[in-house]
């Protein structure tokens, strides 16, 4: 039986609980990267009744997405950097919450993050979903290093030591937590097999005030592919055939700037 919620940030991944324990109780302006089917927008609207809120795509506005005098829809490609600056700057204001949902390669992760940093407020929550879209085992990172071979990007290296966003926020809450400084461990990291350069993991650092990683631990309410919850307890995949609790998955990071 269809009885998923609408969301799935609800019914798979579990994220709300989390991101309701680090939001603000306020916000004026809200970005939410990868609309979809719109519901994400409409959870917002209902977070926050009084927000300007502003959805970008990559499609253009589908009839079906949630409209009122404070929803704005936005079409860009999150590869074009140039494209992402302008939206920001026409947008006028600083951003309170950014929710990058988008495309979740990790290229395209890496540009959003970087590029939003001059058009967040003080204080802003940014929150990365899908982050476990960098782990070495999932299939968008394995495509995003073979995609990279052969042009500038010289991923010289097996798969497993190539730096993307899942690492790279990783490496700055340790570093965080524990008093060091990337200086400390700059000639660990072979920069030639990232996507990151030394220089821009030392603004993150400089930057970012916490990083809160949630990584769920627990069974989805219902799958995701079928939206039932007919579950193979014993191989932890629904009947449909989809897995339910792959090590790559269900991973978000909220950043507090």
């Amino acid at each position: 039986m269809n009885t998923s919620p609408i969301s799935d940030k609800i019914f798979w991944h579990k994220y709300i609980n989390f991101y309701e324990e680090l939001l603000p109780k306020e916000a004026k302006n809200v970005l939410e990267i990868g609309v979809f089917k719109g519901d994400s927008i409409r959870y917002w609207r209902e977070r926050y009744p009084s927000a300007n809120i502003f959805g970008l795509d990559i499609v253009e506005e589908i009839p079906s997405w949630p409209k009122d005098n404070h929803i704005k829809y936005f079409q860009a490609d999150q590869s074009d950097a140039a494209g992402y600056h302008s939206i920001l700057k026409s947008i006028g204001s600083q951003i309170d919450v950014l929710i990058e949902d988008g495309s979740h390669d990790p290229l395209h992760q890496k540009i959003s993050l970087i590029e939003s940093l001059p058009y967040l407020k003080e204080d802003a929550i940014y929150i990365l979903e899908d982050l476990h879209t960098a782990h070495p085992h999932h299939s968008y990172y394995k495509t995003r290093v073979k995609q990279f071979q052969g042009t500038s990007f010289s991923f010289s290296k097996k798969p497993e030591n190539v730096f993307m966003p899942l690492q790279c926020l990783l490496l700055i809450e340790h570093l965080k937590t524990n008093g060091r400084t990337p200086s400390e461990v700059k000639n660990t990291i072979d920069f030639k097999n990232s996507l990151f350069t030394y220089e821009e993991v030392e603004l993150l650092f400089n930057k970012i005030k916490t990083l809160k990683f949630y990584r769920r631990n627990v069974l989805p309410d219902f799958c995701f592919s079928c939206n039932t919850n007919n579950f193979d307890f014993i191989n932890l995949r629904c009947n449909c055939g989809e897995d339910l609790y792959l090590q790559p998955d269900s991973m978000s990071v909220v950043l507090t700037f």
